[in-house]
């Protein structure tokens, strides 16, 4: 007989899974505080997953704050360095990330698919240039950590092609394969945001393990921890949180479920009952006292069809979408407030005037979840206020200044009174 749970419940339970729920610090961290806040993070998370885009603050960065409160995040920039201290690996997860070492060494197998894939560009690379993969491992060697731009500076290759999107020169997409293939190693970023590359010092696997089930036992232990991080899930979640295939994931998903490790369970919804897999180890459904900021690349939230499916919202991010047809900002973060996500800002630190710009507040529609859990406005005003003046101080900002007018969204005149009484 399957197990029901309610909607809110699943929603707590997936939530204290990815360690929200317990105090955020507001005081200014310390080195020790930060190293301890990355560390529970990482407990819970496996993964954060790297962006380029800063307007606010770094998506890598925003986990951490968004668990624990004000952080040092210079002490992930050294957790990252080659040495004994090392504790993170910069790697392919989910998309670019930074992963712990086990999560780097299970997912070998993707590094070793990619050496035996064909690129095409790699292809014609190889014919074109044969002299290539030796000539940029001397020179990773000889100048590294080094940038994919600067090894092909140095090697005098600047041809970038033709077309928009990816232009790279025959060197930088050599690096990229190599980086892929696990032969360099990432050990660090530019003050540009470059991969910094140096030759990989990485232990080869056993020779006695075949590659077949080397790779069964990676998948397996990845969908357990995907699984463990997540508390509860769809089978596409499982799969979506190291962007793996749900056929490859299918198999080890039926192995848990037969030792007991995950269990199948029914879920109410105002839209139908959905089946769904409980960890054995996922945190009670106790109600939560959280008021956090989340970033669209956070594993609560990364994962689109799950978003809209347990949190009742659709997003999708503006930055890719032309000015005149956003509708709801640039880069907005989605607002948790308990259990619920009733509300998403549009940020922009400006630090030249250190100003925290709100340039949007909107409210989410929330479609099937029943107005007796849906949070007033004057609830979401207070405590997001709270929330920005705590995200203002993380990023040594001194104001929060409040845009209201067209565009601007339905809560952002009640915000700009309420955030300057």
């Amino acid at each position: 007989m399957s197990t029901t749970l309610t909607w809110t419940r699943a929603r707590r339970i997936a939530l204290r899974a990815q360690g929200m729920g317990r105090a955020r610090r507001s005081d200014p961290p310390t080195t020790a505080s930060s190293r301890s806040a990355l560390a529970r993070t990482l407990e819970r998370t496996q993964l954060l997953q790297i962006d380029s885009v800063s307007v606010f603050a770094r998506a890598h960065h925003l986990p951490v704050f968004t668990r624990t409160g004000r952080w040092d995040p210079s002490v992930l920039e050294r957790a990252v360095r080659p040495g004994p201290r090392r504790s993170l690996r910069e790697g392919l997860a989910h998309e670019a990330a930074f992963v712990t070492p086990d999560i780097h060494r299970l997912l070998a197998f993707r590094r070793r698919a990619v050496s035996e894939k064909d690129w095409g560009a790699l292809r014609d690379i190889a014919v074109s240039s044969p002299q290539l993969f030796p000539q940029i491992r001397e020179v990773v060697a000889d100048i590294g950590p080094v940038s994919a731009a600067a090894a092909s500076k140095h090697l005098g290759d600047t041809e970038r092609g033709e077309g928009w999107g990816w232009r790279r020169t025959e060197t930088q997409w050599a690096v990229e394969y190599l980086f892929r293939t696990g032969e360099l190693d990432c050990v660090g970023r530019s003050s540009q945001f470059e991969r910094l590359y140096s030759l990989s010092t990485d232990d080869h696997p056993a020779p006695d393990v075949h590659p077949a089930q080397d790779e069964a036992a990676s998948l397996r232990e990845l969908v357990s921890r995907a699984a463990r991080s997540l508390g509860i899930a769809e089978i596409g979640s499982l799969a979506d949180y190291f962007r793996l295939r749900v056929r490859d994931v299918a198999p080890a998903v039926q192995e848990l479920l037969a030792a007991g490790e995950l269990q199948e369970v029914e879920v109410s919804h105002p839209a139908g009952t959905r089946r769904m897999l409980l960890h054995r180890d996922a945190p009670g459904p106790a109600p939560l006292r959280v008021a956090a900021l989340v970033s669209p690349f956070d594993p609560i939230v990364f994962h689109r069809p799950r978003l809209a499916h347990l949190f009742d919202v659709e997003y999708r991010i503006g930055i890719y979408t032309p000015a005149a047809q956003r509708t709801t900002g640039y880069y907005s973060l989605l607002f948790l407030l308990g259990d619920v996500i009733p509300a998403r800002v549009d940020l922009r630190a400006d630090r030249a005037r250190g100003v925290l710009e709100v340039q949007g507040t909107y409210r989410e529609p929330l479609p099937h979840l029943p107005a007796r859990q849906r949070p007033p406005d004057a609830a979401i005003v207070e405590a997001l206020t709270a929330e920005l003046w705590r995200a203002a101080r993380w990023q040594g900002l001194e104001e929060v200044e409040v845009r209201t007018g067209a565009g601007t969204g339905e809560l952002s005149t009640a915000l700009a009174e309420f955030a300057h009484r």
